[in-house]
């Protein structure tokens, strides 16, 4: 089902300054489609699930583009990759040469050429012995200017430019970043919907009816929002309508609940032209209209195509116009 919010949302994807939907990180820390939330109501469920599902579908396409870790602590994105302490997990160290002692291979200060009392050895502070200027060894350490500690194994760090602390890359949230793009068959997909939406407004206008498109029914006690809305005052007539690529059950169930409760009378409008054989048997029980799109064209005349059969299709006839919209 495209709701009426989906299908504003997606229409911005037809303006000239936006060709793609870009992602952001709210104060929470979680991803946000902004231009696409506004546009959702509230049933929509989420911009991520929404987008998510109409890429499933075809009519977006998902490129990935980064991904970004969020502090667990301010919730601010971008924290950066360090190498830190393993003792004090500062950040604050760096990769230096400097010798060692060979036995135990502890990092010691290389005595200055000028520095007669130690000129021939190197005291090492970790097994107090005396190193000979020619037994050291030089080599690649990790140093800590904070608790001045040196290792050949630093920890892997994130820390936060906002905070700033620093944490395990496990403990931060990792949030992946996509762009949705909308491809040459949702293009398609946008035109049947909005024409379709359209050819059905005006078919309504044209008997006597004043209609409205992507609103909530007037009468309605809570935002109900549907693809068309047309209404007769003098006769006290009311249909709400909604346009689908090929409608499920909860399509027909949710647009009847809405027709009950403004007292209107429902019309689903698929743009592929048929149901599945469970669907249609809803449309009757709850006495909803099934009409067609195709080429622009509004029909009548349907196809049901049997759940789990063969590949037959079963033509069957709705008088669009004598059972919901003829005037006497």
């Amino acid at each position: 089902m495209v709701s009426p919010g989906k299908l504003r949302a997606v229409s911005e994807l037809h303006r000239d300054d936006r060709d793609a939907f870009e992602p952001s990180i709210d104060e929470t820390g979680d991803v946000t489609y902004p231009a696409v939330e506004r546009h959702l109501d509230e049933r929509d469920g989420t911009a991520i699930d929404v987008l998510e599902a109409m890429a499933d579908s075809g009519v977006l396409s998902s490129s990935f583009e980064h991904k970004v870790y969020v502090c667990p602590n301010c919730a601010a994105e971008g924290m950066q990759y360090s190498t830190g302490c393993p003792s004090c997990s500062s950040v604050h160290g760096t990769w230096e040469t400097t010798v060692v002692h060979p036995e135990c291979g502890e990092p010691l200060e290389e005595p200055p050429d000028d520095d007669a009392a130690h000129a021939d050895a190197s005291n090492c502070p970790d097994c107090d012995a005396d190193v000979a200027r020619d037994d050291l060894e030089r080599g690649q350490h990790y140093r800590c200017h904070d608790c001045d500690s040196w290792t050949d194994s630093p920890v892997h760090r994130l820390w936060c430019r906002e905070c700033p602390r620093t944490y395990p890359p496990a403990e931060a949230r990792e949030q992946p970043l996509n762009r949705y793009y909308l491809t040459s068959a949702g293009e398609r997909w946008l035109a049947d919907q909005q024409d379709a939406r359209r050819s059905l407004a005006q078919a309504l206008e044209s008997r006597g009816y004043e209609t409205s498109v992507d609103v909530s029914p007037p009468a309605a006690e809570t935002e109900l929002p549907v693809h068309v809305y047309a209404e007769d005052d003098l006769l006290d007539d009311r249909i709400v309508a909604g346009v689908h690529d090929s409608p499920d059950s909860e399509d027909v169930r949710r647009l009847a609940k809405i027709a009950r409760e403004v007292d209107a009378r429902p019309i689903v409008l698929s743009t592929n032209g048929s149901v599945d054989e469970g669907v249609a048997e809803i449309l009757d029980a709850e006495d909803v209209t099934m009409v067609s799109a195709t080429g622009g064209d509004l029909s009548s005349e349907y196809r049901v195509e049997p759940t789990g059969g063969d590949d037959r299709l079963l033509d069957r006839v709705r008088s669009f116009v004598s059972s919901s919209t003829a005037r006497s």
